[in-house]
């Protein structure tokens, strides 16, 4: 018999899939990793050899945003809208402890957004590179990274949905931390640091604190030290400079690999202390 949490797992993949934003994330993504570009020079059959590192900056820059809102709109009313509705009170009436109930719908989330990003960069990225097999595994690389950053988002979404009451409040706490991490962020403190005040001793600790900076951060800099090439930005040049490219891809891969145990931990632990109402 299956455990019950393989069978939450599986509902909430199943109810996952159902969703319109995951259809429409899956979408988007295959044609922004494919790039209109890439059609209209194919056609015309005067696409360059190095498509790729011409448009590696640019599939980064668009792509790692679209990530977390996604991630954070389905998994900011996993919790609270079921609560809303009694679903989560049935689920925890069964002979599955919190625990089981609270990883299984994480893990099922996080399955199908996966699943997601697979068909739609995965798809394209047969398309496109398939001809240069080197190109194909520094996009790998890639969607890992996406795969990291949708984690923490998913656990951002999780902490919002057991603090939220209802699944509009849930919702719209989601978009906000989406909105804060993708556009004030990025253009309102980033760049003001960067740019106006020049204090890039500053630029560290504010990548470290945003998951999104992260990702994009380190996606980056490996595709610049892999054939596709591509521009480091600010932010990787300096870290580069000061601890080296080895030592500085560690350190944001592990600080990304916390921006998921955090959020989700802490948010583990308030759903134990929580009703079903």
């Amino acid at each position: 018999m299956p455990s019950p949490f393989l069978i939450i797992m599986k509902k909430e993949f199943r109810d996952s899939l159902k969703s319109r934003w995951l259809l429409s994330f899956a979408v988007t993504f295959f044609f922004l990793a494919l790039g209109v570009p890439y059609i209209i020079l194919r056609g015309g059959g005067v696409l360059p050899e190095d498509y790729p590192g011409m448009v590696v900056s640019t599939l980064v820059s668009l792509s790692v945003p679209l990530v977390p809102l996604i991630a954070l709109a389905m998994s900011s009313t996993s919790v609270s809208g079921e609560r809303e509705t009694g679903t989560l009170e049935f689920l925890l009436a069964q002979p599955a402890s919190k625990m089981e109930v609270f990883l299984g719908k994480y893990v099922g989330i996080l399955v199908s957004i996966t699943l997601a990003m697979i068909l739609g960069y995965g798809t394209a990225e047969l398309l496109v590179y398939s001809s240069n097999p080197v190109f194909a595994l520094q996009f790998l690389y890639g969607l890992v990274y996406s795969m990291m950053l949708s984690g923490a988002a998913i656990s951002l979404g999780f902490l919002v949905s057991v603090l939220s009451k209802g699944r509009v409040n849930a919702q719209g706490a989601g978009i906000f931390i989406w909105f804060l991490m993708v556009v004030i962020y990025d253009v309102g403190f980033l760049g003001v640091i960067a740019v106006v005040l020049d204090l890039s001793e500053y630029l560290v600790p504010m990548t470290l604190a945003n998951p999104v900076e992260l990702t994009r951060t380190i996606s980056l800099m490996h595709m610049a030290r892999s054939p596709l090439g591509g521009e480091l930005g600010p932010v990787a040049t300096y870290m580069s400079r000061t601890w080296g490219p080895d030592l500085t891809v560690t350190i944001l891969s592990t600080t990304l690999g916390l921006w998921i145990l955090i959020p989700l931990g802490i948010s583990a632990i308030i759903f134990r202390k929580q009703d079903a109402r």
